[in-house]
């Protein structure tokens, strides 16, 4: 693995205390012999310093008042050693938890040691002067996500030259073109970021660059990632983090909350690369190829020896049918929700029954209950994904009663809880392996029937979970990133809805349901 022979430096890592040890009381039990001087230990912002490191340890309440070890106490009371064996377990953390650093030059001094896929890339004084590029690493480079992770990429030279207004200058591609994590550079939206394409959607997290003339001349660009925030610095100057956000180059909004915003940015990398780490692969990708002139592209990573080189998708062979209505069908972006999102992503077969208008109450042909039995069970599905209907409560159907019961003859279809019943045993008495999945909906404060709908998720449709011993995919209640932009109206997401906001849940709860 190429994190292995490049140039080794060593960092300090944040800290993070084994819950195991923790809650047995046993940190001094494995710590060894002490240090023979205690860490100097403190607290800022809800943070457990070390000698002046930040770490990830968290803790509640008043640091005016309490010590750390009491803060900390406070928050893990099964802890039952003492603050000078505590004190003892962290200054070893300190001694150990040296991580190795990894450095590859993949241009030095204008030159590149790897293959030209397309376009040109010839050396001409000292800087590696790219047309229309598309260059294949000799060997991939691994950027770990984690939250300890951290690692930077540095570019000297002109992203863009002549005419030229974006390219994508570091991508990798998983396992299908319609899902990239890259760096890329755009004139025209002046921003220089981290991105990841879902589908036929770019959602673009990055550096404002209000001089676009800057993409033009030679300068040094530091792209990283620590404590689990990313930054940029730019000819050396101060690290700063991402200030917008936007979706094909459009839709530009500003970002304000690092941590969280680098965390939804975690999240839709993880739906693409199905674990914490990147690895690239390309500079320049078709399509987004590089013009530009550049003397110098070094990373430094602390990529770790457990990165799994995938061959697939986790989720390429998991067959899902999708039944629903006008959310499951993407009624708001041409027909494509995340069904077809995740199936461009891993590959994965699905069959989707959607009909816009619909209920889960049987009324008639087109009801849930009676399209359910299009279904062909003898492809012997992994998931069947329900959509809680909203059409049921914007169309006043009975909400009915959590009946007895474990047959599909058992129940009342012409109720809501009785059609929920009735849907997951008829499931089961087809393909008794195959796991059923209702999911919520996400709905603005400004729908109507949102207190109705609230008010039986949290009642007898929980109720119902419980009985038959299924989680529930609750977007309802789900926390994520979201902007005015994802709504086409009170219930219906757009496409950017869908591709930043709701297929990252899907995917996460496929991947731990498997």
């Amino acid at each position: 693995m190429s994190a292995r022979k490049g140039k080794e430096i060593m960092k300090k890592k944040w800290l993070t205390l084994p819950v195991a040890c923790v809650m047995a009381g046993m940190i001094a039990a494995g710590a060894g012999c002490a240090p023979e001087t205690p860490p100097t230990v403190t607290v800022q912002d809800g943070y457990v310093y070390v000698d002046g490191t930040k770490t990830d340890i968290k803790v509640s309440g008043d640091s005016e008042t309490k010590t750390a070890f009491e803060l900390w106490k406070q928050d893990n009371p099964d802890f039952t050693g003492t603050e000078a064996e505590w004190l003892d377990w962290l200054g070893q953390l300190i001694d150990r938890e040296e991580v190795k650093m990894t450095e590859r030059k993949l241009i030095d001094k204008g030159i590149f040691k790897g293959g030209v896929l397309s376009g040109s890339a010839n050396t001409s004084s000292s800087a590696l002067v790219m047309s229309g590029a598309v260059l294949r690493l000799s060997e991939s480079v691994i950027l770990p996500i984690g939250e300890n992770s951290s690692w930077e990429v540095n570019v000297t030279g002109k992203l863009l030259t002549g005419s030229a207004t974006g390219a994508q200058f570091f991508t990798a591609n998983p396992y299908s073109e319609f899902g990239r994590v890259y760096l890329g550079v755009n004139k025209n939206s002046k921003m220089l970021y981290v991105g990841v394409r879902m589908n036929e959607t770019y959602i673009n997290y990055g550096w404002e660059i209000k001089d676009t003339a800057v993409f033009n001349a030679k300068h040094s660009y530091a792209i990283g990632y620590e404590n689990g925030v990313y930054y940029l610095s730019l000819d050396g100057g101060q690290k700063q983090t991402m200030t917008h956000v936007n979706f094909n180059q459009a839709d530009q909004t500003r970002l304000t909350e690092p941590e969280k915003d680098s965390k939804n940015l975690n999240e839709l990398i993880r739906t693409v690369a199905a674990q914490d780490y990147i690895e690239m692969t390309n500079i320049g990708i078709n399509g987004f190829a590089c013009n530009a002139e550049i003397s110098d592209f070094t990373v430094t990573t602390s990529a770790a020896d457990e990165y799994k080189r995938l061959v697939s998708h986790p989720l390429a062979g998991t067959k899902i049918f999708y039944l629903g209505s006008s959310i499951t069908y993407g009624s708001a972006s041409g027909g494509i929700a995340f069904g077809e999102i995740i199936n461009k992503i891993s590959g994965n077969p699905f069959t989707k029954e959607a009909v816009s208008g619909t209920t889960l109450v049987d009324n008639g042909s087109s009801s849930y209950v009676q399209r359910l039995k299009k279904l062909n069970f003898a492809e012997k599905p992994d998931f069947l994904v329900v959509q809680l209907s909203t059409n049921d409560f914007s169309q006043n159907k009975p909400t009915g009663t959590v009946q007895n019961g474990t047959n599909s003859s058992d129940f009342d279809t012409s109720t809501i809880s009785g059609a929920i019943q009735h849907i997951i045993a008829y499931a089961k008495e087809q393909y008794p392996a195959v796991k059923v999945v209702f999911y919520t909906g996400a709905v603005r404060g400004d729908w109507g029937y949102k207190t109705a709908y609230e008010n039986y998720i949290n009642g007898d449709f929980k109720k119902i979970c419980e009985k038959w011993e299924i989680e529930p995919l609750d977007i309802f209640h789900s926390e994520y990133k979201n902007f005015s932009f994802y709504w086409s109206d009170a219930i219906h997401p757009t496409i950017q809805g869908y591709a930043a906001g709701w297929t990252p849940l899907f995917v996460k709860y496929f991947a731990e349901h498997q």
